[in-house]
């Protein structure tokens, strides 16, 4: 009989069973992350610049940027510093005195009108008792003559001054101008001659068109000249002092406009 062979016939077997893992030995796998970021080339120097420390530049750099940053906290804090200014500003040169038409109490802060040139100023002044408009204040370089004003903080811009303010300001214009009246009377009134061929100067007054402008030549040439603002206002059928100091108003808010009475008339000399 032949012999059988043995056949050893491999059966597959099943999935095997995990080995239970150990908590106690137990890892989690670190966070992904994610690719590295490669740094950039730094750009080559121009060998047309001047070579500088980098160390100063650098340290300039951090503290112009720190101051940059603290002066801009202080002013959203603090608001407009009232500071006195060290130097005196170059628009009072040759100013001494000045017409208050503003006075905020509580600041002690007082806007002004300078008599000689009409420029608005800031100042601060003594005391907490409101000053009157049309009040004096003495603002020359003499030291010993500022009874009331402490410091000089600049001028005043119209567009940036308070609606009381506005309102006062052609108030204390007029005032000057009543004041001085016979001065301008003089200087204006009974000088004013043709621009040119087809305007006059009083035509440079507000609401003062050229058939208003030829009634008040008449009246001029009626007597030969203006005695004072009241004859004036009763023969040219006008407002002399308001309307002149409209235009000079109209002058200080608007330094375009020409020509400028106030360069003309200003300072008064009587």
């Amino acid at each position: 009989m032949t012999e059988r062979r043995r056949r050893s016939i491999k059966a597959p077997s099943g999935p095997r069973k995990k080995e239970a893992v150990d908590p106690s030995k137990y890892r989690m796998n670190p966070p992904t992350t994610g690719r590295a970021e490669v740094p950039k080339p730094k750009p080559k120097p121009d060998p047309n610049q001047p070579r500088q420390n980098r160390n100063r530049s650098g340290g300039s750099a951090q503290g112009g940027g720190g101051r940059q940053q603290g002066g801009g906290r202080g002013r959203q804090q603090g608001g407009r510093r009232d500071q006195p200014r060290r130097e005196r500003p170059e628009q009072l040169k040759g100013e001494n005195w000045a017409r208050v038409f503003e006075h905020d109490a509580a600041t002690g802060v007082v806007t002004a009108l300078t008599e000689k040139g009409m420029k608005c100023c800031r100042l601060k002044v003594k005391g907490s008792d409101v000053l009157p408009l049309n009040h004096r204040l003495y603002i020359g370089t003499d030291p010993n003559r500022r009874k009331e004003v402490t410091a000089i903080l600049g001028m005043a811009h119209f567009d940036k001054m308070s609606n009381m303010a506005q309102k006062d300001l052609p108030v204390a214009v007029e005032l000057f101008v009543t004041e001085h009246a016979q001065y301008f009377v003089d200087e204006f009134y009974n000088k004013a001659g043709p621009i040119s061929l087809k305007q006059h100067s009083y035509e440079l007054l507000p609401d003062v068109g050229p058939v208003k402008a030829r009634n008040m030549v008449k009246a001029r040439e009626g007597v030969g000249v203006f005695a004072s603002m009241d004859e004036l206002n009763s023969l040219a059928k006008i407002k002399g002092a308001e309307l002149l100091a409209q235009r000079f108003v109209e002058e200080m808010n608007d330094p375009s406009l020409e020509p400028r009475l106030i360069e003309f008339l200003l300072p008064v000399t009587a």
